[in-house]
């Protein structure tokens, strides 16, 4: 995958996905979607990015993926508080992927 672009960004991160990710091969044979599991990575990246490399995912408050990432999409993420944690949109150029909210604590 490619780096998380910088905060900053017009959005709070985003990374293109490599249609020759092996991950791809078997999930699913004929119809390759990339992992909800990687999304989340790729939120967590852009939280980390944001508000502090030190923090440590410790909660995943609800999560739901609302259509698949495909080979080739770029996804983006905007990251904003909330409540005790923080949430995530995610989204490629076909719209809204998935909406996050995750706890973290910080490293001892």
């Amino acid at each position: 995958m490619s780096a998380i672009l910088p905060a900053g960004t017009p959005r709070d991160g985003g990374v293109r996905v490599d249609p020759g990710l092996p991950v791809l091969a078997g999930h699913y044979p004929g119809f390759p979607v990339f992992p909800g599991v990687g999304v989340l990575e790729v939120a967590d990246q852009a939280i980390r990015a944001k508000f502090g490399a030190d923090l440590v995912l410790s909660e995943i408050v609800s999560g739901r993926f609302l259509r698949p990432v495909l080979p080739g999409d770029t996804m983006t993420v905007e990251v904003a508080e909330q409540g005790e944690g923080f949430a995530a949109v995610v989204s490629t150029e076909r719209g809204e992927t998935a909406r996050l909210q995750v706890r973290y604590r910080e490293t001892p």
